[in-house]
């Protein structure tokens, strides 16, 4: 069972990892920025769960360090939103490698001719 998982976490790594290069690519040959919606939803998420991403704690500061503050915060939001993508695959790839393996097993009937 551990080696389907991993089969399936590295098959989620491969695939993720195409998927960044692919836009990478994009965004060099179009010279297009890079989508903030991976951002957007990570600070979602945050503030869903009661976490503040932008390190402030509400005392007041000057102009400048309002922007340092500003900057952190979306440094952590696109950052989280990159790891976020990257759990993703690796979620997505290890269900589908138990999937696959209790497909194979008969366990899940009817599955068998999408997995082999």
């Amino acid at each position: 069972m551990l080696n389907a998982v991993l089969s399936g976490v590295a098959a989620g790594a491969v695939g993720t990892a195409a998927l960044n290069v692919a836009t990478y690519v994009d965004v060099l040959v179009r010279g297009r920025p890079e989508s903030q919606v991976p951002a957007e939803v990570a600070e979602k998420i945050a503030a869903g769960a009661g976490i503040d991403l932008g390190g402030g704690d509400g005392t007041p500061t000057s102009d400048d360090q309002q922007k340092q503050r500003q900057q952190t915060a979306q440094n952590r939001k696109s950052g989280l939103g990159a790891l976020m993508g990257y759990g993703t695959g690796l979620g997505v790839g290890a269900a589908y490698g138990v999937i696959r393996l209790l497909a194979c097993h008969g366990v899940i009937d009817g599955c068998t001719h999408w997995f082999r």
